[in-house]
């Protein structure tokens, strides 16, 4: 549960920005109630194990209203590490329980993060500091590493392991680095 407030203070860094004065109206967006009750959920679980999929039948008319304000649907399983940013929430955004991600994930609205057929709990991986365009789709079992940019509407569906590369279309594919002239 400490570990999940930490990175919650890791996002909240991150929805502030370089201006921290934002703090008195971060707290009413739709992105901190959707992190928020991902972080509280996924404490839970941490905390209670596998007896939590039962006790969170109580708040589940609560976590769906928070869901419904935020658009965010993260499932309590994924894991996610500190600085998670969401730019335009409002589109929505689904994060399936297989996920295992690294910091500082920027999604920028209509984004899918899941499963395919056959894929196991931490299967799919994304990297430290990776940014999905809008409606980018990321679907496992799938690696990824890290500093990885997904272009608008790409759907990623085959391992990219090479750090700080760009990728783009249906499916997504690598864009080679162009020298700089």
């Amino acid at each position: 549960m400490i570990q999940q407030f930490s990175y919650f203070i890791q996002d909240v860094q991150r929805m502030l920005g370089k201006y921290k004065i934002r703090i008195i109206h971060i707290w009413l967006s739709r992105l901190f109630w959707g992190v928020f009750l991902y972080r509280l959920e996924r404490g839970l679980y941490l905390t209670f194990g596998k007896a939590y999929s039962v006790m969170r039948i109580i708040l589940i008319p609560l976590f769906n209203l928070i869901q419904a304000y935020s658009n965010i649907d993260i499932h309590y399983k994924a894991d996610i590490r500190g600085g998670l940013l969401v730019l335009h929430p409002s589109v929505g955004i689904v994060i399936s329980a297989f996920a295992d991600i690294g910091k500082n994930l920027t999604l920028t609205g209509g984004n899918i993060i899941g499963a395919r057929e056959g894929c196991k709990l931490g299967e799919l991986k994304i990297g430290n500091e990776c940014t999905l365009g809008a409606n980018a789709v990321v679907l496992g079992p799938i690696n990824l590493g890290n500093y990885i940019n997904i272009g608008a509407s790409a759907c990623v569906v085959k391992d990219c392991v090479i750090d700080g590369t760009s990728l783009i279309g249906v499916p997504a594919k690598l864009i080679p680095k162009q020298p700089v002239i």
